[in-house]
């Protein structure tokens, strides 16, 4: 058997060449994302183990967990140097580092500032804790002088020796380039560049003048656990103490997170790839085995037993499944060198480069040959049902008869699903409904099909006699019309599906967002202050109303870290949505008080309770709670509210460090451009609408739903391989009657149309069918997710994107045809007619 099982492959490969197409493209894909993702990962990893190799304690803020710091808190709580020095003199502390960073930029001759993404950041003195090497001049050591990575000085023409201004959060300053650096393989340890600056310069030019740091690292020759404690025992509160181990898996997973859920979203959309192709080779094997009942039938007469017929058909299905699966590991390999090479030609590479991993071959041979496998069993258990004689005698390849059966299986799984998702609560229940509905329009796909023809026969006749032909050829065989329409369903089913469930629940969120806002802008100071000038700058804009400032500072309140602002309440109050939903801030003026931001949550204190307020360099100062702040965008940018008198008692005297603009009704783009445009005279300055969760949320909503339907485009591919196959198919079981058509007078052309009618007739069978089911399931999920909670979501069509895909339909049936129809009148009139 296995002997005539790969005799069949070698006669028989014309027609699996589709298939072998489809799981080629699958696996491809497959091995092709798996690669490149192992190769960002295996960087990721490696970029940690080599900037922080050497750490045996990493120090810093604790992150934000408590109801009290629910707020966008922005300025992380820094170490003061002090606190370093007594890391530094703990036993076996052999080295330290302090991490200090800020924007910076370069001033050129004509005054303009380039390198503005530039990152300022302390040189480590400690060879073993500064990841950053330096290829060319020194270190810089001396007042005034800095160091670039080679990236940028190559970009910018900058050698050892020059001066120029540094324009940084202290002002212009004037500086020497000592030395060019680099960070292993790569320019450069900042994505935008580094300025490696000494530790004096850092303290006044990188932060207000305190000697603080961002984060601090310490090695020594004890066990990384008694070194953690230790350095535990010396920190304030809102710091915690890390073991190496611990930081640097913390940083591998923060790096790699991203990468690991983009590898398994892609493999996802492989598999769906696969899983249409799944189809085209089931329709393959369905017409291959109905064109070789005779030649099974002559088996079974001579003593094959069904059995061994479906064993056989098993096994060629195993065998193109392992060759195709092969080839595909193959092609996917081979795309990522072609991407390798198109990066190299932009001097450009691939994070992590390529590496041939086992488990790779394996998962995609193994994907590939099981999903061929499983498309198989069906028409090899049909073949095996077939009676000798019977199939001796038949003249028909398939059965076009549709059971009773079918259409009472896809009657029942519509009206349950409809049911579910009509009067069901719950996820889960939804999610089944909508299952079972998609299941159904699969099992009753024939029915639909002949029904389509109905509909269309009227309009196909007005291209003649081949217009007739090619409705009756698509229901010759419902079934495999069907399933090759299915194939393009499923694709087009998901796109639009992702387009309206993605676009009516953008919309809504973005909207709801938006109404917990009111400020139209937000600036705000990396470092530095947001001063009289700055806010006269602003303030001089056109269509700017008002500038309020407020002091923000990072703080722990009952030893968790949070941040406090504080600012004149009554203006900021008329130009943001700051309020209280609980007491009053009018008490904040009578007393040491404070406004928490309130989340609702059982420990949060309430109105009359008492918190410790303390600095990293202050004494706590207990505050009363006076009120507790409705949580909306911003009061997330103030985080907890004091008087400016308060502040002072808890952190001293302390500059502005944002501020709420606020925009006349209307106000242009040019405004917005303006505000903007003061804000990037300064490099420690952000500027951000109001609405920035908004608008995030609809940049990555909308992202995420342009590539997804990206993505399922590799499935609508795969389709279209599956029609030009089925068709090609067709083709050549009907020689006979196509030469038939041509002995009574149809002309080559008129043949050739017919054969593109019938395509395109199958193309927009599944198109319009998916796309409809689509819009449905959509419809029926925002219905039920108005009814399962409080939400009002409209549905947002995007009806251009619709068009499109119902003109892909039209196209996609006109190229799937190209090559079938060609094949129809290639051969001879009369080797047509004497064809078996």
């Amino acid at each position: 058997m296995l002997k005539l099982v790969l005799s069949s492959v070698r006669h028989n490969l014309g027609r699996y060449i589709a298939t072998l197409v489809a799981i080629v493209a699958g696996v491809g894909f497959f091995t092709a994302v798996s690669v490149v993702s192992d190769g960002v990962i295996s960087s990721l990893d490696g970029n940690v183990d080599q900037q922080y190799g050497t750490v045996s304690v990493a120090v810093g803020s604790e992150d934000s967990e408590s109801s009290l710091t629910s707020s966008a808190q922005l300025e992380p709580l820094k170490l003061p140097a002090s606190i370093g020095e007594k890391i530094a003199d703990l036993p076996d502390v052999a080295g330290t580092a302090g991490v200090l960073t800020a924007p910076v930029s370069f001033a050129g001759d004509d005054g303009a500032a380039f390198a503005t993404s530039a990152t300022g950041r302390l040189w480590v003195t400690d060879d073993e804790l500064n990841p950053i090497d330096v290829v060319e001049g020194d270190a810089p050591t001396a007042a005034g002088e800095v160091a670039v990575d080679q990236g940028m000085a190559e970009e910018y023409d900058l050698a050892v020796g020059d001066s120029l201004p540094l324009l940084t959060l202290a002002g212009e300053q004037p500086v020497t380039i000592s030395g060019i650096t680099a960070f292993g393989d790569s320019d450069s340890l900042d994505d935008g560049g580094t300025v490696s600056i000494t530790q004096d310069d850092a303290f006044a030019w990188l932060g207000s003048g305190e000697e603080e740091y961002d984060q601090f690292y310490a090695r020594g020759s004890g066990t990384e656990t008694d070194l953690a404690q230790a350095a535990a025992g010396v920190l304030p509160d809102g710091f915690e103490a890390q073991t190496g181990d611990d930081f640097r898996e913390d940083q591998r997973q923060t790096n790699g997170q991203f990468a690991q859920f983009l590898k398994r979203g892609l493999q996802a959309f492989a598999v769906l790839a696969l899983l249409v192709g799944g189809f085209v080779i089931f329709n393959t094997f369905s017409v291959i085995v109905a064109q070789r009942l005779r030649e099974l039938a002559v088996l079974a007469a001579i003593g094959a037993t069904p059995r061994q017929l479906k064993r056989s058909l098993r096994l060629e299905g195993a065998v193109l499944g392992v060759v195709g699966s092969l080839l595909g590991v193959a092609a996917g390999y081979l795309l990522t060198l072609l991407l390798q090479g198109a990066l190299a030609a932009f001097d450009q590479e691939l994070p992590g480069g390529l590496t041939f991993s086992v488990s790779n071959v394996v998962a995609g041979v193994l994907l590939g040959t099981i999903i061929t496998v499983l498309s198989v069993m069906s028409p090899a258990r049909r073949a095996g049902r077939t009676e000798p004689m019977e199939a001796l005698r038949s003249a028909a390849v398939e059965s076009p008869t549709l059971g009773r059966f079918r259409g009472l299986v896809s009657l029942v799984l519509v009206v349950a699903g409809l049911a579910a998702m009509l009067a069901g609560s719950g996820l889960a229940l939804i999610g089944a409904g909508g299952v079972a509905i998609a299941a159904g329009v699969f099992v009753g796909a024939p029915f639909l099909a002949r029904v389509a023809a109905r509909v269309v026969r009227p309009l196909l006749e007005r291209f003649g006699i081949e217009g007739r032909l090619a409705v009756d050829n698509s229901v010759r065989n419902p079934k495999r019309t069907a399933t090759t329409a299915n194939a393009l369903l499923i694709g087009v089913f998901l796109v639009t599906f992702v387009a309206v469930s993605g676009a009516s629940l953008r919309d809504y969120v973005v909207d709801a967002v938006e109404d917990t806002q009111s400020a139209d802008y937000l600036l705000f100071s990396e470092g530095g202050s947001v001063d009289d000038a700055l806010v006269a700058d602003v303030e001089a804009v056109d269509d700017v109303e008002g500038v309020v400032p407020f002091a923000r500072q990072a703080v722990t309140i009952d030893g968790t870290v949070s941040a406090i602002s504080a600012g004149d309440l009554d203006q900021i109050r008329e130009i943001s949505a700051i309020r209280a939903d609980d007491g009053s801030l009018d008490d904040l003026a009578t007393g040491p008080s404070i406004a928490l931001l309130d989340d609702g949550t059982a420990d949060m204190p309430g109105v009359g309770d008492t918190v410790k307020v303390q600095s990293t360099s202050g004494k706590p100062v207990e505050l009363t709670v006076a009120a507790l702040l409705v949580p909306n965008q911003d009061s997330a940018q103030t985080g907890a509210f004091v008087s400016p008198e308060t502040l002072t008692s808890v952190l001293g005297q302390s500059a502005p460090t944002a501020a709420f603009v606020d925009l006349a009704d209307g106000a242009s783009d040019k405004t917005k451009d303006a505000v903007q445009a003061v804000a990037d005279r300064r490099p420690d300055i952000t500027a951000i609408e109001g609405n920035v969760v908004g608008e995030l949320i609809r940049t990555i909503m909308n992202f995420l739903i342009q590539a997804v339907t990206g993505l399922l485009l590799m499935s609508v591919v795969i389709a279209l391989i599956g029609i030009v196959n089925t068709m090609s198919l067709s083709i050549l079981e009907r020689r006979r009657e196509l030469g038939l058509l041509r002995i009574i007078g149809m002309t080559d052309k008129r043949v050739r149309r017919m054969v593109r009618l019938e395509s395109v007739l199958i193309s927009l069978l599944g198109t319009i069918s998916g796309l409809v089911l689509g819009l449905v399931l959509s419809l029926l999920t925002v219905s039920a997710i108005n009814r399962s909670g409080e939400a009002e979501v409209a549905v947002s069509v995007p009806w251009i994107q619709m068009v499109a895909i119902v003109l892909l339909g039209v196209v996609l049936g006109i190229v799937a045809a190209l090559l079938p129809s060609r094949r129809s009148t290639r051969l001879d009139v009369l080797d047509a007619v004497a064809a078996s």
